[in-house]
């Protein structure tokens, strides 16, 4: 039996709680303090998703580990990939942070937002795509239908 549709809810951050130095990069400027709620795990560690709050300040990304989307609750931040344009981004926006990403999160407002990760796949499990592409007859490439 399939586990059970999960909520991911934003209020399991409470209004009042302070978080932790931000880890998610090198604090260039400002005190950001981060608090995230990790909500569900699967894929045997490699998916994950919950809600994630940081305090304003300026971090430098670099070489993120992960594919993730994510839904801006509130807030305000400002990104700018490395030799890329300064883009911001607000309440209600969605945007995908590709794995690899190197550049800034320039916080201006406390930032909460629903967040699901992929991580990156071990290099055994990337040659056991590359065969299974290999045995299907695609030439090693790999198909969306190996992967999962």
């Amino acid at each position: 039996m399939p586990p059970p549709v999960l909520r991911i809810d934003q209020g399991r951050i409470a209004a009042d709680e302070v978080g932790k130095p931000a880890v998610f990069g090198d604090v260039l400027s400002g005190d950001p303090r981060e608090i995230h709620r990790n909500l569900y795990d699967g894929d045997g560690g490699r998916f994950a998703s919950g809600v994630w709050q940081c305090t304003p300040g300026l971090v430098a990304m670099k070489d993120w580990p992960y594919d993730e989307f994510c839904v801006l609750l509130s807030g305000r931040v400002v990104i700018t990939p490395e030799g890329g344009a300064a883009r911001e981004y607000r309440a209600g926006d969605a945007l995908v942070l590709p794995m690899g990403f190197t550049g800034t999160w320039d916080i201006k407002e406390t930032v909460r937002k629903y967040y699901a990760v992929q991580k990156r796949q071990s290099a055994l499990a990337r040659l056991k795509l590359r065969l299974r592409g290999w045995l299907k007859g695609g030439g090693g490439k790999g198909t969306a239908e190996a992967a999962f």
